[in-house]
């Protein structure tokens, strides 16, 4: 029902993306990223389209795959966007341009990873490499549990995990797990050293398109925590005034990482950096990240560490090899008109709501 908008691969989502984009008329810029090429052989890109007078005053960006293979979601979200003319009609007459971003982490869109060339996951990877990098000790003592000898992980193995939440709590495991950390290149949640290609590529694209705007908003497109189906409507920044603004847009559900039932946790270096750092000249900013509920969390952390392995060892035979892939696809998008169905209605609505308060 949904296969006009969703993808079976990134190589068929960037073509998806592209034609409807030159289809509905937006201005398509493409960079090229220098990790290529991607699984089917194809060029990996960060491709733009924007819709709206160049001079909008407002600005409305939506970006998808930041991890990876999280982009199944965005990248569907973005060509719905694209494909009704009405909501695009309503963002132009309110003097609204849309910028969509499209697959900020290409390649592991493209090969079946939530980090990318360097394994960094690209939401820890926005800091000041100037100044120490944050630590996480909670993640200093899972690391050796988490990504095992063998697999599947041993009673052993997962005992051990165990006794760390006893001993520690349940919120120290998800943010040992979630927070990021710098010192295990081949760990989960890698944040890198340095600035990644797609982190300096995204400013500059930001920079480019939030000149001489007043106000900016940002959903930016997330799956793998929460209840099947269901957006989280996740605000980071630390700004009241954006927040209350968020909540007018976007509704009371609109939850901040630090308050009590947050999927998430708080985390340094997201992708919103960019936007403080490229387009602080303009006077309102709003980010939201929204995330879409898969799979119990559980089987969102084994997806991940299975595809840690799985890096680690390339001679894994191919029966596992398929059996990890297809966990890992699952726990980031499940293959369900249901859950597609359920994506696109939310989108349409937090985009409508975005573009009306970007008008006012």
């Amino acid at each position: 029902m949904y296969k006009n908008q969703f993808s079976d691969s990134y190589a068929d989502a960037r073509q998806r993306f592209l034609g409807s984009a030159r289809k509905h008329g937006g201005d398509v810029e493409s960079h090229l990223n220098p990790a290529g090429p991607g699984a089917q052989g194809e060029e990996l890109a960060m491709d733009t389209a924007y819709f709206g007078e160049p001079g909008a005053s407002a600005l409305l960006v939506l970006t998808s795959a930041m991890h990876g293979e999280e982009g199944y979601c965005g990248s569907g979200c973005q060509v719905a966007l694209m494909e009704d003319d009405a909501l695009l009609a309503r963002a132009r007459a309110g003097g609204v341009g849309i910028l969509l971003v499209h697959a900020v982490n290409a390649y592991g869109f493209s090969w079946g990873h939530r980090t990318n060339e360097d394994n960094i996951d690209l939401n820890r990877n926005f800091c000041d490499f100037s100044k120490p990098l944050p630590d996480n000790p909670h993640y200093r003592t899972l690391h050796p549990l988490l990504v095992p000898d063998a697999w599947p992980p041993s009673a052993e193995n997962e005992a051990a995990i165990q006794a760390f939440i006893d001993r520690e709590g349940q919120q120290a495991y998800r943010e040992g797990m979630m927070k990021g950390q710098h010192r295990h290149p081949e760990g989960l949640f890698y944040g890198g050293t340095a600035a990644s290609w797609s982190n300096l590529t995204l400013r500059r694209v930001l920079r480019r398109y939030g000149e001489g705007r007043r106000s900016i908003g940002w959903i930016d497109y997330h799956t793998g925590l929460g209840p099947y189906g269901h957006a989280e409507k996740i605000f980071v920044q630390n700004d009241s005034e954006a927040y209350e603004r968020a909540k007018s847009w976007w509704g009371a559900d609109v939850i901040a990482v630090y308050e009590p039932g947050s999927s998430t946790v708080e985390i340094t270096g997201t992708a919103l950096q960019a936007l403080l750092e490229e387009c602080g000249q303009v006077p309102e900013l709003t980010f939201m990240a929204m995330e879409y509920g898969t799979v119990p969390m559980d089987r969102v952390f084994l997806a991940l560490r299975g595809d840690r392995w799985l890096a680690a060892h390339p001679d894994a035979d191919e029966a596992r090899r398929r059996a990890l892939k297809a966990g890992h696809r699952a726990a980031f998008y499940p293959d369900a008109d249901d859950w597609r169905g359920a994506v696109l209605g939310q989108s349409r609505v937090s985009v409508l709501q975005a573009i009306c308060g970007l008008a006012r």
